[in-house]
């Protein structure tokens, strides 16, 4: 058979997927088992307060094998193990767009990866005297994580009575699957009263039905905040500052 015969050949087993099922072991002991490596991904989290669905940008940077021709492949954009995406890998530089949409897929944690590849390879072949190219299939593990948050709000009131001060805090968080701000359960929210340049917490709580209340002593009208951390699925917020 000559070269070119043996390059359709090759090429016609693979389209079929039969080179898998024929073994690897026919695969040139020189040759590469992964001629291109995926070593990481680019991706920003990002904060929504509609519903409407989004393309999030992915980019990816590999390394290459010297016997390297060509690749080709698809990454998995996952949530929760549930597929939301498959983008789509061609050559040496990957660079797609996930189409996320929050009111179905939901806030939370994304994942990029794992990304099942198709790579061509030359190798020789002392026989022929030659470079032939062939395929190896195989499932990069690398993975990125990103964020979809809901945008968050908060507000403070403060009531005097006597030398003790009520604060009084509710928090919102923008639901997609529900096309509005919801109440927001905030964990490890932080009443906070300002002391000289520097702001000291007085008390920390989780929010309930998207409230929490304290009540403090203090005779001096003194100023004060909430401020709520950032979740894996909602944005931080604070608090405009009241004085009372």
């Amino acid at each position: 058979m000559g070269k070119t015969l043996l390059k359709r050949a090759l090429g016609s087993l693979a389209a079929l997927g039969l080179v898998g099922a024929l073994g690897f072991a026919a695969v040139p002991a020189q040759a590469s088992e992964r001629p291109i490596d995926i070593t990481g991904y680019t991706v920003s989290s990002i904060t929504v307060a509609d519903s409407s669905c989004r393309n999030v940008s992915v980019k990816a940077s590999t390394k290459v094998k010297s016997d390297f021709v060509d690749s080709y492949g698809i990454i998995d954009v996952t949530r929760n193990g549930g597929l939301v995406d498959s983008l789509w890998m061609d050559g040496r530089k990957i660079s797609d767009r996930a189409f996320i949409c929050p009111s179905y897929d939901g806030l939370g944690v994304y994942k990029v990866g794992p990304a099942d590849i198709s790579a061509e390879y030359d190798y020789w072949d002392s026989y022929f005297g030659d470079y032939f190219s062939d395929y190896s299939y195989y499932t990069d593990n690398t993975s990125k994580t990103f964020n979809v948050r809901g945008k968050t709000k908060s507000t403070l009131k403060a009531t005097r009575s006597g030398s003790k001060v009520t604060l009084t805090a509710t928090a919102q968080v923008y639901a997609p699957e529900k096309y509005r701000y919801a109440q927001y359960n905030a964990k490890k929210a932080k009443f906070q009263v300002k002391s000289g340049k520097t702001w000291k917490t007085l008390k920390t709580v989780d929010l309930k039905k998207g409230t929490a209340k304290i009540t403090v002593k203090q005779s001096k009208k003194k100023s004060y905040r909430l401020t709520i951390p950032t979740a894996t699925w909602a944005a931080s917020t604070t608090t405009k500052t009241v004085a009372k």
